[in-house]
Parts: structure tokens; C-alpha cells; sequence
């Protein structure tokens, strides 16, 4: 390793200058002792004097930052951006999405929000995935942990699992990043790979919680109504649950697991005396990262996989039906007496199109179907994370953000 590690130094042109030690003039009668000792002298004074090359010309720390926030989320601000302008593409089979397309709708998100002054941007880059997330664990046992037995033997379970039908780019979307020689030391395809998955179950999550922050937006037509004791009340009070859930996650994933875990290695970085301290502490990071967000827990997965599945498809269904039912009329144009007028009229008509809603058999059993459907999956939770919360006490806190989020 000390000579690998001169040989990187010497070709990114850094000069090395290498202490001669009296340790290193041995002659074959000396003890091994000695011969040890020389070589562990080397070894550390090359780890370390890679280390501060790659710390301080190549900024290291920095680049570490540019991951998190594009890969975990840390400044959302280019991602809202770029889902807005994105949302017709990624709305497609991945097979039909031009890749092409994503990447200049990407740029143009990180050129206009406050991502514009981060240098870093210009590296990354966006790929489209054929599979979804379980499946894509599946194929990717090598990047877990080897010292957790029955961690991978789950993970390689997941792979009976079928393709949803509806695959699109929102659930198969990821970023990459061109990382420079010789950075991709400590950002190896492997690590860029643990940070894809990580980003790839964020991404959707946040796009869940759009969508239900959309099929809430519809509600709000109503608020100036009484729709006590309908079927738009009711699903009101779902709406509210499952945005409740999305949201915990979100949380959790964001405050209870990579933003402590990330200050806790980045401590550890600056007390690092070698590239392979950094590397150690770094792969801990991404590791204990992908376990806590439940990546290498796919029986966990499975069940936060399919409440997302009905948040998608209660959204869906009420941003079809609602609209179908009651559309609000434009507030009239004219003033004075025919204002008055059609006030009145429009009072009627509402009345009318809210006892509809209400009575509408195909709403109702719709959003009975969702709230049983939801809660029950909900509840098959609870016993889930009390048992693994045991041997894994992060799972308390996930359990105490999301078994609050409906009537369980």
C-alpha cells in the first residue's frame, strides 16, 4: 500500500519527499522487529501525506458536502425545481425517457436556485434505472455490510418481488457524479452506488408527498362549505393521515439518520490521520446510513413501499373523481345587481354538487377502500418495529415518527 499510495501522489504531480529514518539502513542480521517497524513508518507517512493532498488540493471535505446535498437531500431547493419542470418526463416508462432531456432540465434546475454556487454542480449528471428500488437491492448484495449475517440474507429475499406494472421514471430516476482522480479512492463506484439507492428512496418520498400536498390542494375547494359528515370529509381526514405518515418519514430519514450520522463522521474526518481512517469512516457512514433508512431491511421496505404505493394511488383517485364531481365556478366578471344575482345561484348549484359528492357510491367505496387498506398496513407495522427495535433501537424512533399517521 505505501507504494500505491506514492505512485497516486507522484502521478497528480505532487512532489514527495521521503524522510530517510536510521530504522531503514538494515542489514540482514538485524531483527524483524526493526523491518516491521521501517515499513509501518512508511506506510503512515504515505497514508497521511495522501491524505492532506487529497484533503487540501483536491477538497475533499467539500466534495463530501456537494454529495450530501444533491444525493441526500440536504438543500432541497433545486429538486422542487427541477420535479416541476421535469414532471411530463419522468411521468414516462423508462424505456421512453430521453435521458438527454432529464439532463438539460436538470442543469437548468441547478443553474437557477442557490446550487448555482456550488462549482461542484457541474459534475453531476442523471441516469434513468430499469428497475425499482426492491429490485435494484436485490441485485446488489456485495455493497451491504458482510458483518450482518442476516441483514443480506433479507436483502436477497426481496428479489421474489414483481415489477409494479406502472413503472416510471419517478420511481427509477437517479443522479450521478463525475468524480476526479484520485478522489475516487474514498468516492468509489461502490460508494457512488450507496449513495444512488439512498437517493433514489428520498426522491420518492418527496414526490409522494407532492402529490399528496396536490390531492389536498383539491380538499381546500371546499373549506368555504359544510361537508361535516360526507364522503369529502372523510377523505379530508385520510388525506390528512397519509401526508402525516409521508411527512414523519421524511423526518425521520432526514433529522434521526443522515443529518446526525453525517456530523458524526464528519467529526471523525478531522481527526483522521490516513486515506484508509478516511475511507473506514466514510463507508461506516454510507453503511450505517442505508440500514437506518431501512434499505438493507427490505421486510421493513416492503410494507413503507406499499403505504407509498396508496398514497400514489389515493392521490390519483382523488385528484380524478373529486374534480369530476365539483368544479367551482369563476367568480363572475360583472358587477352591481348581476353579481348579487348569480351569488345567490351559485349557492344553489354548490349545495347541489356537494350533496353529489356526498352521495357519490363510487367516491365513498373508494376512499372506504384506501382507509382500510392504509391503516391496516399501518398496523401490520406496529408489531414489525417492536419486535426489531430490540436488536435495532434506531427502529424506536421510526416507529414513534410514523405509527401516530392513522387509526391504528
Amino acid at each position: 500500500m505505501t507504494g500505491k499510495y506514492l505512485n497516486v501522489m507522484r502521478e497528480c504531480e505532487h512532489n514527495v519527499q521521503v524522510p530517510v529514518s536510521d530504522n531503514s539502513k538494515l542489514t540482514r542480521f538485524e531483527s524483524n522487529h526493526h523491518y516491521l517497524e521501517c515499513i509501518k513508518t512508511a506506510y503512515e507517512f504515505a497514508s497521511c501525506e495522501l491524505l492532506n493532498l487529497i484533503k487540501e488540493k483536491y477538497d475533499l471535505v467539500g466534495k463530501l458536502r456537494s454529495m450530501k446535498r444533491y444525493f441526500l437531500l440536504d438543500q432541497g431547493d433545486f429538486l422542487v425545481h427541477f420535479m416541476d419542470i421535469a414532471r411530463d418526463e419522468l411521468a414516462k416508462k423508462p424505456e421512453e425517457i430521453s435521458v438527454e432531456k432529464l439532463q438539460s432540465l436538470l442543469d437548468l434546475a441547478l443553474r437557477t436556485t442557490a446550487s448555482a454556487a456550488d462549482p461542484c454542480h457541474e459534475e453531476l449528471t442523471c441516469c434513468v434505472e430499469r428497475v425499482s428500488l426492491l429490485k435494484r437491492l436485490a441485485t446488489l448484495k456485495g455493497l451491504m455490510p458482510l458483518h450482518d449475517s442476516s441483514v443480506n440474507h433479507s436483502v436477497s429475499g426481496s428479489n421474489d418481488q414483481p415489477e409494479p406494472i406502472s413503472l416510471t421514471g419517478l420511481e427509477t430516476f437517479s443522479l450521478n457524479y463525475k468524480v476526479q482522480w484520485p478522489l475516487s479512492l474514498v468516492l468509489s463506484r461502490k460508494v457512488l452506488a450507496k449513495y444512488q439507492l439512498i437517493f433514489r428512496f428520498l426522491f420518492h418520498c418527496k414526490h409522494v408527498s407532492r402529490q399528496l400536498c396536490v390531492a389536498w390542494q383539491v380538499h381546500q375547494s371546499f373549506r368555504a362549505l359544510n361537508t361535516l359528515g360526507t364522503a369529502i370529509s372523510r377523505s379530508s381526514v385520510l388525506c390528512r393521515s397519509m401526508l402525516r405518515f409521508i411527512n414523519s418519514l421524511l423526518h425521520y430519514l432526514t433529522f434521526e439518520v443522515l443529518e446526525p450520522n453525517w456530523h458524526l463522521m464528519h467529526g471523525r474526518l478531522q481527526t483522521a490521520k490516513s486515506i484508509d481512517e478516511v475511507i473506514q469512516f466514510h463507508d461506516f457512514f454510507l453503511d450505517k446510513c442505508l440500514k437506518e433508512c431501512l434499505l438493507v431491511l427490505p421486510q421493513l421496505l416492503k410494507h413503507i413501499e406499499k403505504l407509498k404505493s396508496l398514497c400514489l394511488q389515493y392521490s390519483t383517485a382523488i385528484q380524478l373523481l373529486i374534480p369530476s364531481i365539483y368544479i367551482p365556478n369563476p367568480e363572475s366578471s360583472v358587477g352591481g345587481s348581476i353579481r348579487a344575482r348569480k351569488s345567490k345561484s351559485k349557492k344553489t348549484v354548490d349545495g347541489q354538487r356537494l350533496k353529489l359528492a356526498a352521495d357519490n357510491r363510487l367516491l365513498l367505496d373508494s376512499i372506504t377502500t384506501f382507509e382500510k387498506e392504509f391503516n391496516a398496513e399501518l398496523q401490520s407495522l406496529s408489531p414489525i418495529l417492536s419486535n426489531s427495535s430490540q436488536a435495532e433501537p434506531y427502529l424506536t424512533h421510526l416507529a414513534q415518527c410514523i405509527l401516530g399517521s392513522g387509526d391504528v
